[in-house]
C-alpha cells in the first residue's frame, strides 16, 4: 500500500499487508495524511472515527464508500470488546484501516488501551489489513508511547515548534524497515500536504 503523498511514499516504501503505521501527533495535526491515504486506497477501506471526523469525511466525495465505525454512535469508548468485535468483522475483505487511539485514552488507562491495541494488531495481521493509527502524544508518557511503537512496523512522528510568533511543523520517520530519518518541514498549502526540506 502507498499513502498517496509522494515524499512519504518514497521515505516509507511500499507498506505490506498485515502491518501497522503509527502516526504520533498533537491533536488533529496530521489527520490530512490519513485523508490522503484513505482517498488513495478508498476501495475496501474501513475507518474508526469520531462524529466530527465522520462529518468531515461526508464532505469529501472520494471517501463516500469508506466503511465507518463512529465512536459515540456505533460503539462507545467504554466498550473495548464491542469495538474489537466490530473491527474484526469490518476488516473482513478490507485492505486499509484507520483507527483513532486518543478518544480511548481519555476513558481508559494507557495500559488498558495498549492491551486493546495489541489485540487489534493481531486482528490486522490475521486479516492482512494495513492499519494506520493516530495517537496524541500528550496523553501518554514516553514509556507508554514506546510500547505502542513496538506494535507498529512504521512510526511517523509529527512535531510543532513555536519560536516567538513563528510555528514550524516537522515530520520524521521514526521507525520503518527502510530506516529512520531526520525531520522534514511539514506544511498544508491550499489543502495539500507539502513535505519540504530536511530541518534537522
Amino acid at each position: 500500500m502507498e499513502i498517496g503523498i509522494p515524499k512519504l511514499d518514497e521515505l516509507l516504501g511500499e507498506i505490506e499487508e498485515g502491518n501497522i503505521l503509527l502516526l504520533e501527533t498533537i491533536g488533529t495535526l496530521g489527520e490530512e495524511i490519513v485523508l490522503e491515504m484513505l482517498k488513495k486506497n478508498k476501495e475496501n477501506a474501513v475507518a474508526f472515527v469520531t462524529k466530527k471526523m465522520r462529518d468531515e469525511f461526508k464532505k469529501i466525495p472520494e471517501l463516500a464508500n469508506v466503511k465507518l465505525i463512529v465512536l459515540g454512535e456505533d460503539v462507545f469508548p467504554e466498550e473495548l470488546y464491542a469495538i474489537s468485535f466490530k473491527l474484526r468483522n469490518l476488516f473482513e475483505g478490507a485492505h486499509v484501516g484507520f483507527f483513532l487511539l486518543h478518544p480511548l485514552l481519555v476513558f481508559h488507562p494507557p495500559t488498558t488501551v495498549y492491551k486493546f491495541f495489541s489485540e487489534i494488531a493481531s486482528i490486522v495481521q490475521e486479516k492482512k489489513v494495513v492499519l494506520t493509527a493516530i495517537i496524541d502524544k500528550r496523553l501518554v508518557d514516553e514509556r507508554t508511547l514506546a510500547m505502542f511503537e513496538n506494535l507498529a512496523t512504521y512510526v511517523i512522528d509529527i512535531v510543532e515548534l513555536i519560536q516567538g510568533f513563528k510555528i514550524t511543523r516537522g515530520l520524521r520517520i521514526k521507525k520503518s524497515p527502510k530506516g529512520n530519518t531526520g525531520f522534514y518541514k511539514f506544511e498544508i498549502r491550499d489543502g495539500k500536504i507539502v513535505i519540504g526540506e530536511l530541518i534537522g
